[in-house]
């Protein structure tokens, strides 16, 4: 049954730690490791029998963390947390992000001193991040009313917060006393109750330091004192900076089939400025987007054995973990707000490029730079400027597939780029990156970075929000109808028999573009994740770019009214005009190569999902002639 068979998610940010002297779990057993030998093993020593043993770093799991508190946040969705929430997270994350390493009272004392912070607030903030592992980690609980405590009403509470919000936390720097005096007056002007003086302090007392900097003073002395400003970008040790960018490849491709040129596709690229290591890519014929940051961020983070086994390639990519800083230009695609949030509730934080400073994205660039002077010495490339262009017909002579073109930059990247000297650093990538990491006879290393222990976790956080309310068919997007029993109790804002307000009768679903015929559904009572499929079986995978082909097609054929069965039919109708015009539609042809992507893409995406081919079974009977009960 599909019930049975559904794929469920709780959403876990939790890091494994592979320092020396941290206790680890491997083959159900527990070890503290000792030594860190290279990119793929360590030792470990059995704490039961002492003795010693190789662990295979793809192999070893987090001790599981019975004492962790939930405080209802840890494993909500990020779009499940409010903005105040996070501005906390952010604020906090800031303040304790120099003493992560530190452990000591005496550290974290300091360092209380230096920004202003109460210790025992700083220690509590330092503690709910190492408890959890993740920085929603950082804030409290919340809790019931405690007995005999004063509530006021919710109009004086809301003229405290706004004059709060818009008088005091400004450049004008108000007293307190004037403060308290216009939150009177307002709410004289209103015939309410005044609220004491003592209840207005206690809310100005609770704002933190960073937001009293930020708002009543400017927002340079609040990073300055909180953070250090970078300069151009400059990195201590691997992964403290990470710069991405796109550029469209200057390479035509061809199609799979017909050999044909298809047009050239886009590339995201992000490297580490430490090191210069390449650290993660996104590789599609779609114009950049939300998407591809998001995936690039994915990949850059995770381990790249997998991915190397695909193509066939026989060399190591040794560049995974946690990643500090990203720093990127201003593009919409940066700015995207799924792709900051996913950012901050992984420990990641985004810096924007100064507006005119282009020398902060210079090593970026200076990639994409090198990167596409490899590629114009592939047949097809359309060169880099006019005198090099000349006469040179570059579809006529490109001859390279998507996939083909995408084992030609791992093998580039692998094989030549990590071993080529750089003088940037006076050595190779690689080697920097290896010294940075595992140290050498001049200086320590950081030891391994973090990596995320759930990679589902990681992969769900950076893809693209939708919200919709669930019908009693189910929830429909973009004209296709998903649905799972699963959804029965959300029917039309129901929640378990309770009847919500309108504007709360909106659910969270993630889609991944590249293959619409799942998506996941969250559910906010229960913080989980659901796989929800196509409810027409007959419809096969695509991804939203085919699916916006096929509706646009229909439309101007004869403007029907979009249905599933049209969809389908539209499908079938589509891949017989481009079967017959395949040599003569460069449209349709690059078209198709982006239906062979995606197929290979979204198989990628069920790997890293680690769910069994048998959850994909879809029901061979028809559920919709169950009988969905109404709710009154």
């Amino acid at each position: 049954m599909s019930s049975q068979n559904q794929s469920n998610h709780k959403i876990s940010r939790e890091k494994l730690n592979l320092a020396i002297g941290e206790f680890v779990k491997y083959d159900s057993k527990t070890f503290k490791i000792t030594q860190l030998i290279d990119f793929n093993e360590v030792i470990g020593i059995d704490i039961h029998t002492n003795e010693a043993k190789r662990l295979l770093i793809e192999h070893i799991k987090p001790l599981p963390k019975d004492s962790i508190k939930d405080n209802g946040y840890i494993h909500k969705d990020v779009n499940d947390i409010a903005d105040d929430d996070w501005k906390k997270i952010e604020e906090r994350l800031i303040a304790i992000r120099p003493i992560l390493n530190g452990d000591t009272r005496a550290e974290i004392e300091q360092h209380a001193e230096e920004i202003g912070i109460h210790f025992t607030t700083l220690y509590r903030w330092h503690r709910g991040y190492k408890s959890t592992g993740t920085v929603t980690g950082l804030l409290s609980q919340k809790r019931g009313r405690k007995k005999d405590t004063v509530f006021i009403e919710q109009d004086i509470e809301d003229i405290i917060q706004e004059t709060i919000k818009n008088d005091y936390l400004t450049v004008h720097k108000p007293s307190i006393k004037s403060i308290i005096n216009t939150i009177k007056i307002k709410c004289l002007e209103r015939n309410l109750t005044f609220p004491s003086n003592n209840t207005i302090r206690n809310r100005i007392n609770k704002l933190s330091q960073y937001e009293l900097l930020e708002k009543r003073k400017n927002k340079a002395s609040a990073r300055d004192k909180f953070a250090p400003a970078p300069k151009h970008y400059k990195a201590d040790y691997p992964l403290q900076v990470v710069q991405i960018d796109h550029t469209l490849v200057d390479l035509q491709i061809v199609d799979d089939e017909e050999r044909t040129a298809i047009g050239r596709p886009w590339i995201t690229l992000a490297i580490d400025v430490y090191s210069r290591m390449i650290v993660g890519y996104y590789l599609s014929l779609d114009a950049p987007s939300g998407v591809s940051v998001g995936m690039c961020i994915v990949n850059s983070i995770l381990k790249k054995d997998k991915l190397l086994n695909d193509f066939n390639i026989e060399e190591e990519w040794n560049v995974w973990g946690q990643i500090d800083n990203i720093a990127t230009d201003n593009g919409a695609d940066f700015r995207s707000f799924s792709v900051e949030q996913a950012c901050l509730a992984n420990g990641i934080h985004i810096e924007f490029r100064p507006i005119g400073k282009k020398e902060y994205g210079g090593h970026i660039e200076r990639l994409i730079g090198t990167t596409m002077t490899e590629v114009h010495d592939i047949p097809g490339s359309p060169k880099s400027n006019i005198q090099q262009k000349g006469s040179y017909d570059s579809e006529k002579y490109a001859c390279m597939t998507f996939s083909e073109f995408e084992r030609w930059l791992l093998l580039y990247i692998t094989k030549i780029y990590q071993h080529n000297y750089h003088s940037g650093i006076d050595s190779t990538p690689f080697e920097q990156w290896k010294k940075g990491i595992l140290g050498s006879s001049e200086c320590p290393g950081i030891g391994y970075p973090q990596l995320p222990v759930d990679e589902t976790s990681l992969t769900l956080d950076f893809l693209p929000t939708i919200e919709r309310s669930v019908q009693k068919n189910g929830v429909t997007i973009d004209g296709l109808n998903y649905f799972h029993p699963v959804l029965r109790t959300k029917i039309r804002g129901y929640d378990q028999g309770l009847k919500l307000k309108k504007e709360d009768s909106q659910y969270i679903f993630k889609r991944d573009p590249r293959d619409i015929s799942t998506i996941w559904f969250y559910d906010n009572l229960q913080q989980e994740y659901h796989e929800i499929p196509l409810a027409n079986t007959e419809i096969p995978r695509m991804s939203l770019q085919e699916l916006n082909m096929i509706k646009a097609n229909i439309s101007k054929v004869n403007n029907q009214v979009l249905n599933e069965r049209n969809i389908i039919l539209g499908y079938k109708e589509l891949y017989d005009h481009v079967k017959e015009s395949v040599r003569k539609t460069k449209k349709q042809k690059k078209f198709i190569q982006k239906v062979k992507n995606n197929i290979k893409l979204t198989q990628n995406i069920q790997d890293i999902k680690q769910v069994k081919k048998s959850t994909r079974t879809r029901q061979s009977h028809d559920f919709w002639d169950e009988e969905i009960p109404d709710f009154d």
